[in-house]
């Protein structure tokens, strides 16, 4: 996922919207780095998720990539 794409996702989920995954359509999760101040958007159900990123006022920046989930944490799978 793009800078684009994480900022809408970010946007809607500050919103309070519910955010699906561009994936499965399951919903998406909050998780947070507090130590880095970091965020990302996991999907519940199939375990893709955004970079790493900050959210500060100037707007979403991307600090890391992605990685896989662990084996056997994907539904399903």
């Amino acid at each position: 996922m793009n800078e684009e794409h994480v900022t809408l996702l970010w946007s809607a989920f500050k919103e309070g919207k519910a955010i699906t995954c561009p994936r499965d359509e399951n919903q998406m999760a909050v998780a947070v780095d507090g130590a880095m101040g970091l965020y990302r958007l996991i999907c519940v159900g199939c375990g893709h998720a955004t970079p790493w990123f900050e959210a500060k006022m100037r707007g979403v920046r991307i600090r890391g990539m992605s990685s896989r989930p662990p084996p056997g944490s994907i539904r399903g799978g």
